[in-house]
């Protein structure tokens, strides 16, 4: 039987060429699996499927949009620590999710073989090709600082327009709130200690519940990828606008292999006729990138765009200017 110490070894042996490993996170819907399945198009980059998510990440992991300090200090800090570790040796696991949207057939398989984030491990620890891993990881954005430090991944941050997202989750019936966020002491004393009004607001308007939980991770995400300039940063909207010019520019950032294919397939994914989303699936990536973000604006009306800005406008207009929001 192998012993624990021989798992250890050989999980690690597993990833001991892998020296490039990729962070990407952002605000649900707002283009990290696109993101993340691009950038891991290589057969030289393994993917690895949102290991924070409480319902298929890591065992264990039980709440949203943890936010972990660079300093581990309290117990709960090192154990979390030690389980993150494994992921950089292959030696973890991950739930399979069985959506009860799925189709029936998709239920079958998912219980059989797992869902995407254990299928994907899988083949990756099959990959002997594997130089580089992509982690893409939206409910880990709060975890990106920690990450960084720890275990020397490069972080790509997406961020997508505050009225943009709105219409996505609602689109999915996604509805998150401020309140899964702002119960982090730790959180608040490094980021709102001076913005306690926000804070303890409450907001009864689901669509500014979620304007202000834009503003909540984008407070900190552009405080600490200012910080650090090796972080990349990405908008939705330059994705949709010039989406291979965007991606060359990240493969070269993240010092991934380009190649005539992967520019081939994103101009498959993002040049065809449609500007939104034909069904209410989760993921469908084959749409016309360059319409979407007028489309999604303009089927908001003025004045919830405009509640909408007073809420995010602090932190918003340091990505976008007033004018994108079309309230004058």
């Amino acid at each position: 039987m192998m012993t624990a110490l021989g798992n250890h070894r050989e999980s690690a042996f597993l990833t001991r060429t892998i020296d490039n490993w990729i962070y990407v996170t952002g605000i649900g819907r707002s283009g990290t699996t696109f993101i993340g399945k691009v950038l891991s198009r290589p057969l030289s980059v393994d993917y690895i499927h949102e290991p924070f998510n409480p319902q298929c990440g890591l065992p264990g992991i039980d709440r949203w949009d943890p936010y972990r300090r660079v300093a581990l200090q309290e117990p709960e800090d090192y154990a979390f620590h030690r389980q993150v570790q494994g992921i950089f040796s292959y030696d973890f696991a991950l739930r399979t999710l069985v959506p009860t949207y799925d189709r029936p057939h998709k239920r079958v398989l998912k219980r059989l073989l797992g869902s995407r984030g254990p299928v994907y491990l899988a083949v990756a620890k099959l990959n002997p090709f594997h130089r580089a891993a992509v982690i893409k990881a939206p409910i880990g954005l709060l975890l990106t600082e920690y990450m960084y430090h720890h275990f020397q991944v490069k972080p790509v941050i997406v961020i997508k327009h505050p009225v943009s997202v709105m219409t996505s989750l609602q689109r999915v019936n996604w509805w998150p709130n401020p309140s899964q966020v702002l119960d982090q002491p730790q959180l608040i004393e490094d980021y709102f200690a001076d913005d306690m009004d926000f804070v303890e607001r409450q907001w009864d308007d689901p669509v500014l519940a979620i304007a202000a939980y834009w503003r909540i991770i984008h407070k900190v995400l552009l405080a600490q990828a200012e910080r650090y300039s090796s972080w990349q940063v990405v908008s939705h909207e330059a994705l949709c606008e010039q989406p291979v010019a965007t991606f060359h520019r990240l493969y070269q950032n993240l010092d991934l292999p380009w190649s005539a294919g992967i520019e081939r397939h994103i101009r498959h994914l993002t040049e065809q006729k449609n500007t939104d989303s034909r069904t209410t699936r989760v993921h469908d990536f084959t749409r016309s990138s360059k319409d979407i973000f007028l489309t999604r604006l303009c089927s908001i009306p003025k004045e919830t765009r405009r509640k909408i800005f007073d809420v995010v406008q602090d932190v918003a207009l340091q990505v976008y200017s007033k004018d994108s929001f079309l309230i004058e």
